[in-house]
């Protein structure tokens, strides 16, 4: 059997599109609190977004013979990725505390794949990668909007001392 080529730029997105679910969940499980649920839902549609950005790269880049993927990108990487988040995926219940949530979401937005995803969109050149990721909402916008939702929500010093380093 032959294993199918490993695609950065889909795996990636599927990543993604995971961490949109984790933050999706989080605004169901908050419901009733209406800043916390909107706040988890546009950190999950903005996820999404990074996801379908990932796809348009892939498209737009579909015949480019030159690509070079950065050696650290990889699929054993991917599949880590994809079973520390889908962990978190599982912790989605109802049970689940504001403050954990919140513990969740920076331990994800810590993570490398903020990274990653900044690297898969050079795969397209300059160009390709200031357009792409001028569509999306950067890396840089969602940690400053989690600081201050941590700020506004949570009491624990160690979880706003987290919030600092974002």
């Amino acid at each position: 059997m032959v294993l199918p080529a490993f695609d950065p730029l889909a795996r990636f997105a599927e990543l993604e599109r995971l961490v949109s679910k984790i933050y999706l969940r989080f605004s169901h499980l908050f419901f009733h609190q209406a800043e916390l649920r909107d706040f988890w839902w546009e950190m999950g549609l903005e996820e999404e977004q990074h996801a379908s950005i990932l796809l348009v790269c892939k498209a737009l880049i579909e015949n480019y013979d030159d690509e070079r993927l950065d050696p650290s990108i990889s699929g054993d990487k991917a599949d880590r990725l994809k079973e520390h988040l889908s962990a978190f995926l599982q912790k989605g219940t109802p049970s689940l505390e504001v403050e954990e949530a919140f513990r969740i979401a920076v331990e994800i937005e810590t993570s490398e794949i903020d990274a990653i995803y900044s690297k898969l969109l050079q795969l397209g050149g300059p160009k390709i990668a200031h357009t792409l990721q001028n569509l999306g909402v950067p890396a840089s916008v969602q940690r400053q909007k989690l600081k201050a939702a941590l700020r506004r929500f949570c009491s624990d010093p160690d979880l706003l001392a987290e919030a600092d380093r974002l």
